[in-house]
């Protein structure tokens, strides 16, 4: 039996559910007026490996102060008083002696630890993972989490992305015509979210499905899951030199193919989505980066499953606008256990073949760029690869089934799998356009039917600036825990002349207050007739 019970769909949540935004470590330090820790000598001369500079401390002052890849810190000595401020990337021992290389950047300063140069090491947080100061880093780390998700559901703004799934809206229109004067639009409706940055899927109820007018999305259907045979994978491909695996298995980073066809397509759903809840980790998009960070199958694509469309379908979309989400690709190692729907399938004769490279009779119904194109072989078995297309010749970059080159055979057909949009028309005189700062979207050419229910919408919303006042209010939120637990006498000792605790906490609970009431949001509901 599953650990969580969900209806399949991606929860409504922070979008970087871990980012911490609204406030820092640092920055609770620095209210708190935490001093630093104590100084800690050098076990040994510097020494350089690459470019990288190892700098020794003894094993027992790695233990107390509990340094760590991404801590600052200051070294220093004598001879260079200034010092070098590094940051850590990371600790590894040196052998039997008992001390830990503590690595960092090269500055291009050597720093010694001898009678004439006295180096030290200075950590430049107040706050570690070790439990020497009576709380640690990641406490302090968890509590920001939590009261940004307390600060938002109090205000119900967020100053983050935050996603919305499968918001249902009724869709009626004041007008008793198609047009009147001064108004160029059918009817509108107004999301229960405002500050929208993205509208991720526009989903319209027109009498017989959801007709899909803002993302590229393709649904598949689990047809046979009694045909599955060993490892099963599932290939995305969002038109770039990478692709994201998604094979069968028992870990948090994998599909199970052992149950049912609802029950599979909630696994996979779960998987693309990342549901923690259901015990699924991230999934990197091969080496994909964006901005420094990896770019995972969760940051680019959104999944539903036993939804509306019916038990056993899961509707995938991309979070790309809709023209970069259509040039999106899938492929599938079993096909007679998959049925592809709301997608565009195109497929072409091979004319010739020479190596890795092969020329298609007409190829102008495939993605350019890096698509991925499969073969049907024979029983269940589907040969993939990763390949670019310029003009009718294709070159095969990543063969993902060991197969698919063998495959390879003059009049053979290939076949691809691509997203799709049942429009692209985001324009105020074509189909619809969206006001994101009031969260209103609005309908011309195409729009639902006047019922309930006649709108499905998935969005991304939240403030892009974070005002100083949440800013402030979540470091105090974050300070007055910390106050409150017994852990912290050990770092902020009372005198005669300070103000006790508890006086001070009741002070930052009324300056919280009084922060916060501005930003919250009154809900007006309409009575009889309203």
């Amino acid at each position: 039996m599953p650990r969580v019970f969900n209806p399949g769909h991606r929860p409504s949540q922070p979008l970087y559910p871990d980012e911490l935004v609204y406030t820092t470590v640092s920055k609770i330090e620095q209210f708190l007026q935490l001093p630093l820790p104590e100084r800690t000598p050098l076990a040994g001369n510097t020494s350089v490996s690459g470019s990288n500079i190892l700098m020794p401390v003894a094993g027992a002052d790695y233990r107390r102060w509990g340094y760590a890849s991404g801590d600052s810190i200051l070294v220093y000595d004598d001879n260079d008083a200034v010092g070098s401020t590094l940051t850590l990337t990371g600790v590894s021992s040196s052998g039997s002696s008992g001390v830990v290389n503590l690595i960092a950047a090269d500055p291009g300063t050597a720093y010694q630890s001898a009678s004439n140069r006295n180096g030290y090491i200075q950590p430049q947080s107040a706050l570690s993972n070790s439990k020497e100061r009576g709380i640690t880093k990641s406490h302090v780390e968890h509590l920001i989490k939590v009261k940004q998700d307390y600060i938002d559901t109090l205000t119900r703004m967020a100053w983050r992305p935050r996603i919305k799934v499968d918001e249902y809206q009724n869709f009626t229109t004041f007008k008793p015509y198609r047009r009147r004067y001064y108004t160029d639009y059918v009817g509108a409706v107004y999301l229960n979210n405002r500050a929208v940055q993205r509208v991720l899927r526009l989903s319209v109820w027109q009498g017989d499905y959801y007709r899909e007018l803002a993302a590229a999305r393709i649904k598949f259907t689990i047809t046979d899951p009694h045909r599955f045979a060993g490892t099963e994978k599932i290939f995305l491909c969002p038109n770039v030199a990478h692709v994201a695996t998604l094979q069968t298995g028992s870990t948090s980073t994998t599909w199970s193919k052992d149950f049912g066809p609802k029950t599979i397509a909630q696994e996979i759903s779960n998987l693309i989505n990342t549901d923690l809840e259901a015990g699924k980790a991230v999934i990197q998009i091969g080496s994909l980066t964006e901005s420094g960070s990896n770019l995972n199958v969760n940051n680019e694509f959104l999944a539903s499953a036993n939804s509306d469309d019916g038990d056993g379908v899961v509707c995938l979309s991309s979070m790309r606008s809709t023209d970069e989400g259509e040039d999106t690709t899938i492929a599938f190692t079993n096909s007679h256990c998959f049925a592809t729907s709301h997608g565009t399938d195109v497929q072409a004769t091979i004319s010739s073949v020479n190596g890795s490279t092969f020329v298609l009779d007409d190829a102008s119904g495939f993605v350019q760029g890096h698509g991925l194109y499969f073969i049907e072989g024979n029983g269940d078995a589907v040969h993939v690869a990763r390949c670019s297309r310029s003009d009718n010749t294709i070159t095969v970059q990543a063969d993902l089934t060991s197969s698919f080159a063998n495959a390879l055979s003059v009049s053979g057909i290939v076949k691809q799998h691509k997203f799709s949009s049942d429009a692209t028309e985001e324009q105020r005189q074509k189909d619809w356009w969206s006001m994101e700062d009031n969260g209103a979207i609005l309908f011309n050419n195409q729009y639902p039917f006047f019922e309930n229910h006649s709108l499905k919408i998935s969005y991304v919303y939240g403030e892009r600036y974070l005002d100083k006042a949440i800013e402030d209010a979540c470091t105090k939120l974050v300070a007055m825990d910390i106050m409150l637990t017994d852990d912290y006498t050990a770092l902020f000792p009372e005198g005669t002349s300070n103000i006790d605790i508890s006086a001070k906490v009741q002070r930052m609970e009324s300056e919280i207050k009084q922060l916060l009431t501005p930003y919250q949001e009154t809900i007006i509901v309409a009575g009889m007739g309203g």
